[in-house]
């Protein structure tokens, strides 16, 4: 393993050992009222911890010819997922949405896949049209136009609308990174605004996130009031914080403190030290992603590497604007540190797949 590998791999596991330090700091007041066990959040998020290891270290073993030539089949299998949520019996719903698969006594979101899947799918055929996307040529926004639309249009039924955005977001990069000029993406862009005007401002809910977004104030006790309170964690955090487990916004008065708004909870409770950390260990992951990249030969590689490290990123960096109120609220986790079985164990996949890689660039490199 490479010293940017081993790099990356220690950088998720000291987020995921905050990530459990800070669940149950944040959830077990609310734990022990709700189901008499304070550990009870605390126990399951280890628990996904140990499973996330374990497929890490699966998919680390398998090589990176296996996930091309198998993109497409991972595609179809992301789609379908997506919609098995809408079976009775199969599909769970949630706060008012269908985003789960129920299978026994263990629940995951499709869209969490789906979002890898996307990344593989593109990797593989970016890196096939690159010439073709080079020249300009826009033949080659057909398939992943189709492919990414139907992606998105099952998850904005569930409805979600934040990963829908993400995954848009996350496509649009690669294909600039792949060579396409900006202004394709820009044009692209028009085309879905009457579409987004739609879904956020004919929907009460959504609307209601953007309007506290622009002025949560207007509402402090209704749509402003979660982040009002996310406003009032980093502001009694100051420079050094209130000390670990002394947080007062997650005893009942921050919403979601344990998932979304966890770094809310890092900012009251180590302060201005503890965001710093959180953030340069986002970055080490990115710097060392970059040089993976550099490292690499082909450019099946490179859009690998990057979508990979541009899923844990991107998404770091959307929830941290959500929690300082620098975008409207999305309902994205924050990597390897939100309580949530899906989004750990998808992550620690992840670094399981840029491990893979790794191991085949080292390989060739010898």
């Amino acid at each position: 393993m490479s010293r940017e590998a081993r790099i990356i791999f220690a950088a998720a596991y000291l987020l995921t050992a905050l990530g459990i330090a800070m669940t149950y700091s944040a959830s077990a007041v609310f734990a022990e009222k709700v189901y008499g066990n304070a550990q009870y959040f605390l126990i399951r998020q280890v628990s996904f911890a140990a499973v996330g290891t374990l497929f890490l270290f699966l998919v680390a073993a398998v090589p990176v010819s296996f996930w091309k030539r198998q993109s497409r089949l991972i595609m179809v299998v992301a789609i379908i997922g997506l919609m098995l949520v809408y079976i009775e019996g199969l599909g769970r719903s949630a706060g008012g949405a269908r985003r789960w698969i129920q299978l026994g006594g263990f629940s995951f979101q499709p869209a969490e896949f789906a979002k890898i899947a996307v990344c593989l799918y593109l990797a593989d055929y970016l890196s096939r049209k690159i010439k073709l996307i080079q020249r300009g040529n826009l033949n080659v926004f057909t398939p992943p136009f189709i492919v990414v639309g139907l992606v998105c249009a099952l998850i904005i039924m569930q409805p979600d609308l934040g990963s829908c955005l993400f995954i848009l977001i996350s496509a649009a990069v690669l294909f600039i990174v792949a060579g396409l000029k900006l202004r394709f993406i820009l044009i692209s862009g028009i085309f879905f605004i009457p579409a987004f005007y739609y879904l956020i401002m004919r929907v009460p809910y959504r609307l209601s996130r953007v309007t506290a977004y622009l002025n949560p104030w207007d509402d402090p006790q209704g749509s402003g009031f979660q982040i009002i309170q996310s406003f009032l964690a980093f502001g009694l955090g100051g420079i050094k914080g209130v000390g670990l487990g002394q947080s007062a916004q997650k005893l009942f008065y921050l919403p979601s403190s344990y998932n979304d708004f966890i770094f809310s909870v890092i900012a009251e409770e180590f302060g201005l030290v503890g965001i710093l950390t959180v953030l340069l260990l986002y970055a080490v992951i990115f710097i060392m992603g970059i040089r993976m990249i550099l490292r690499a030969e082909r450019d099946y590689d490179r859009l690998f590497i990057y979508s990979l490290v541009l899923l844990i990123v991107l998404q770091a960096l959307i929830n941290m604007l959500v929690a300082t109120g620098l975008v409207p609220t999305k309902g994205l986790p924050l990597p390897f540190v939100s309580y949530g079985g899906t989004s750990l164990v998808f992550n620690m996949i992840i670094i399981g797949l840029l491990a893979s890689m790794d191991r085949q660039m080292c390989a060739t490199h010898t």
